[in-house]
């Protein structure tokens, strides 16, 4: 999947309503993410390593593990800008967010 993952070079805003991060798409295999505050300011960010699996034209599977063991797992929609996130928490508490992205970047 060399050049197929949109996502790669790029960051984007994302909206899940309830909180919002900043995501940088370093490569194929690496994500910084960024925890932002009600101003959008960064107040926390991350380096981990990714998968990704292509589901169909423009929609992703991009899951990874946090360094504190939380797993995450996104459905990322190229075509309509759009994101389900599915967090396990490491007491195992499980929510899911539906959110909307824009590329910044």
């Amino acid at each position: 999947m060399a050049s197929g993952f949109p996502g790669v070079g790029h960051r984007y805003f994302v909206d899940f309503i309830a909180f919002q991060v900043e995501l940088d798409f370093v490569s194929e295999t690496s994500l910084t993410y960024y925890n932002l505050d009600k101003d959008g300011n960064k107040v926390g960010s991350e380096t981990v390593t990714i998968k990704v699996e292509p589901i169909t034209d423009g929609i992703f599977l991009v899951s990874w593990q946090e360094s504190d063991k939380t797993t995450v797992v996104h459905i990322e929609n190229y075509n309509r800008q759009t994101i389900v996130t599915n967090i396990t928490e490491p007491d195992l508490t499980f929510d899911q967010f539906h959110g909307s992205f824009k590329q910044l970047s």
